[in-house]
């Protein structure tokens, strides 16, 4: 995505652009190899870390919330003022340029500065380019009464946007069917950098001991998952591997299920990934089973599978049948060890089954190795952006394409 030819673009997001994790990793991953000179950013929520940030590139921090009251009682009235107030930030965006001349704007649907961003393109007479990596409609924590007016401001500025780059085919098809525009596919990619390894005959286990891994955030409906899987543990001879950024409370939660749990913290994603493969026999995909969920699980898009794919280690996917990791998992057939059904006992099974069966543990991992370069290589996600910038068809990034993959 160097080519000069590329758009000066500005971005303008509650989701920071690093290289960390979830939404964050995804346009940082995306943005890698974008000219600097002709890239600007501005995080309209919690500001990135210097260190994890694209190197040569601007970026300024314009938060239109304060998080003291984002994390209080008060967070579902305090977040519809805030919806109401975020296209009036656009003059603040505008002043904060210094001379940069935009050609178009980038947003992430998630949060309040989507509307930053559609009102500053609005205003500079330039392309809106709109990801979307969540059901923010659904997942947002607004006071109910005002979640159908949210639904019809995204619809509104989803449907206007030059361009809509969704996470999952899944998401796409949802949206067209909802919003009434069709999406293009971005899956979430794997870094410029990433170490890729050949799958590998996992170790035999016989009767020793399983490891399974987890890497990733420990957002409530994640701890749940975990908690689940460390209750499934006893009588398997199996421990697990935790990293990310888990605080004191997340840990207690864990152990209290299951003292076979050990806790590595946040790391680079190379690292986790080198780590893992060295450690691990398979690797933990959770997706929530909590109805309340349901909306997000569906559409949304586990970004976790473009590093957990590169380690060369099988999947154990757990989540509900209509979830998108599911679904992706059945669709590509032996890519995953698949359990859709939240009880104790067949996901124990599952354990045990991975942990007697080398040979079926080889074919996952060779399999999922497989989909990850299919789906998740470096430039794909660039690829399916650029079309998007250029206004050209976006080739197998579309969501029917994507679809049918």
């Amino acid at each position: 995505m160097a080519d000069v030819a590329m758009p000066r673009l500005l971005y303008v997001s509650d989701v920071p652009v690093e290289s960390s994790q979830h939404g964050s990793a995804l346009l940082f991953r995306a943005l890698e190899t974008y000219r600097a000179d002709r890239l600007r950013i501005i995080e309209t929520g919690s500001p990135s870390q210097p260190a994890r940030r694209l190197a040569g590139v601007a970026y300024a921090s314009l938060p239109i919330g304060r998080r003291r009251w984002l994390d209080s009682r008060l967070h579902g009235v305090y977040s519809a003022w805030l919806t109401w107030r975020a296209a009036s930030g656009a003059g603040r965006v505008m002043s904060s340029l210094a001379g940069f001349e935009v050609e178009a704007v980038a947003t992430v649907g998630h949060g309040f500065g989507w509307l930053t961003a559609a009102e500053t393109a609005r205003r500079l007479h330039v392309p809106l380019h709109v990801i979307v990596h969540d059901d923010w409609p659904r997942a947002s924590a607004i006071t109910e009464v005002f979640r159908p007016w949210l639904d019809r401001m995204f619809g509104k500025v989803y449907r206007g946007a030059a361009s809509r780059l969704c996470v999952s085919p899944f998401m796409a098809e949802e949206y067209e069917r909802r919003y009434g525009a069709a999406g293009s596919l971005m899956y979430p990619s794997r870094s410029n950098d990433c170490p890729v390894f050949d799958a590998i005959s996992p170790r035999q286990i016989g009767g020793g001991e399983m490891v399974v891994g987890y890497g990733g955030s420990s957002s409530g409906p994640v701890v749940e998952s975990l908690k689940a899987l460390a209750r499934a543990l006893p009588g398997t001879r199996t421990r697990l591997v935790v990293f990310g950024g888990f605080d004191e409370d997340a840990k207690r939660q864990l152990l209290a299920e299951s003292e076979a749990i050990s806790f590595h913290g946040f790391v680079p994603f190379d690292r986790m990934i080198c780590e893992l493969r060295e450690i691990a026999d398979v690797l933990f995909v959770p997706m929530s089973f909590d109805r309340s969920q349901r909306d997000n699980m569906t559409i949304s898009f586990p970004s976790k599978l473009t590093d957990y794919t590169a380690t060369g280690l099988p999947l154990l996917v757990h989540g509900p049948e209509y979830s998108s990791a599911v679904r992706w998992a059945r669709a590509e057939i032996n890519v995953a060890e698949i359990v859709d059904d939240p009880r104790e006992a067949p996901l124990r099974a599952a354990i045990q089954r991975l942990h007697a069966d080398t040979g079926r543990r080889a074919l996952l991992a060779a399999n999922a190795v497989a989909a990850g370069q299919k789906f998740f290589d470096a430039s794909l996600a660039r690829a399916a952006l650029s079309a998007a910038l250029l206004g050209r068809p976006a080739g197998l990034g579309t969501a029917a394409a994507g679809a049918q993959a």
